[in-house]
């Protein structure tokens, strides 16, 4: 460890952490502004304001760092506590983003208070103590702050949870069959890595502040994933929106001899979900029907896209009538095994239809037509049963 002059490192601290400020400020007013509010959304608002006030600490720290008088010490001992208390924070909002983003659902209570929760609640205590105990730091006679004995390992513990998430989203990568949503895999696990080699300057170099402007590097690329999902990706279920699958769909519209076939599917009974259930589990069922077009086209070349409301489509290049109507028995069974967990107060159930480009079909608006008629067809058929 090289330890540098307080004197030396002041400024250079100060301006890196105004300047990682304002760059935070900018991207959450950027989610306030420019996103639809959602969960996900609502979460990354909450992690940016977190890691703001980090920052505001990290300053306060260093501008009363040395500085003598007894209310400067007790200031001093404030402001360290809430910057720690605020790191515990962040790292907890993330885990709980990068779930419900990778599995699209909430971490089960039961497991976020044992594997979360408590250990994060033992941080906090250590936090907490520490002025009496300089277990994570202390001041000394000059108000100089001093890292604890369990400054070190709890920085371990912080960053092995961030870097968890990443072999988390990594493992998904491998099964992810959509191109986009792979990209949202990879910009989630690396979001520990900035922060990770921030660190690691931070403990070679003692007095330089490193990992949170470098944990706002992490920050401004989720920001440009969302603005690139926003663009070509449905913001809820992660699947490609109307507009891209439109622009697909166009690149087929000269060469219908390819044999591709259109799935639509709907989801029945959405409304009764929504209205007895709550919106939240309307959006559940959303999410949980994209999971299992994920599941059934796994390494395939589908294409998965929302059309809106409820209603989703498959694009499947090369394609066959039979292979088009065992893959929708695939999808229906897998709804069936989904219902058979009892995850989600609601039974979920689907309409599709199918149809595939020939000789009946000249170009993809009459194919998509068709497609479209016998799902509703298929939807009579469920509420005549």
């Amino acid at each position: 460890m090289i330890t540098l002059n307080v004197a030396e490192t002041l400024l250079f601290n100060i301006g890196i952490n105004t300047f990682s400020f304002i760059i935070a400020l900018i991207i959450l007013i950027t989610y306030k502004n420019n996103f639809e509010y959602n969960y996900d959304v609502w979460l990354l608002t909450r992690i940016e304001a977190e890691i703001l006030l980090i920052l505001l600490s990290d300053i306060g720290m260093w501008l009363l760092n040395g500085k003598s008088g007894n209310f400067i010490r007790i200031l001093s001992y404030a402001i360290i506590m809430f910057y720690f208390l605020m790191q515990i924070a962040v790292v907890i909002e993330w885990i709980r983003y990068s779930h419900y983003r990778i599995f699209g659902r909430n971490i089960p209570s039961r497991k976020e208070t044992f594997l979360v929760l408590i250990p994060f609640a033992i941080l906090s205590i250590i936090v907490g103590t520490s002025p009496i105990n300089g277990w994570c730091f202390y001041i000394d006679e000059f108000n100089y702050y001093h890292r604890g004995v369990l400054s070190a390992p709890m920085s371990v513990v912080i960053l092995a949870y961030l870097l968890s998430v990443s072999v988390m989203a990594l493992m998904n990568y491998k099964n992810e069959a959509v191109t986009d949503r792979r990209k949202e895999l990879l910009t989630i696990a690396f979001f520990g890595i900035p922060p990770f080699l921030g660190g690691i300057v931070q403990t070679v170099y003692y007095g330089i502040s490193m990992t949170w402007p470098c944990t706002v590097i992490s920050s401004l690329l989720v920001l440009l994933n969302k603005e690139n999902e926003a663009m070509s990706r449905d913001s809820l279920t992660s699947l490609n929106n109307r507009s891209n699958m439109e622009r697909y769909l166009n690149s087929y519209e000269a060469e219908l001899n390819r044999d591709i076939a259109i799935i639509m599917l709907d989801i029945n009974d959405f409304k009764y979900i929504n209205d007895h259930f709550g919106h939240r589990a309307g959006d559940d069922a959303l999410i949980q029907t994209a999971n299992i077009l994920r599941t059934t086209f796994n390494g395939t070349s589908a294409f998965l896209a929302r059309y809106g409301g409820d209603e989703f489509v498959v694009i499947i290049p090369q394609c066959k009538e039979e292979t088009a109507k065992r893959t929708i028995r695939k999808i229906k069974n897998n709804v069936e095994a989904l219902n058979k967990t009892n995850q989600f107060p609601f039974q979920l159930n689907i309409s599709a239809g199918y149809a595939i480009s020939g000789e009946k079909t000249d170009n993809i608006h009459s194919l998509f037509k068709e497609a479209d008629m016998n799902m509703y067809q298929d939807k009579a058929e469920y509420h005549g049963k």
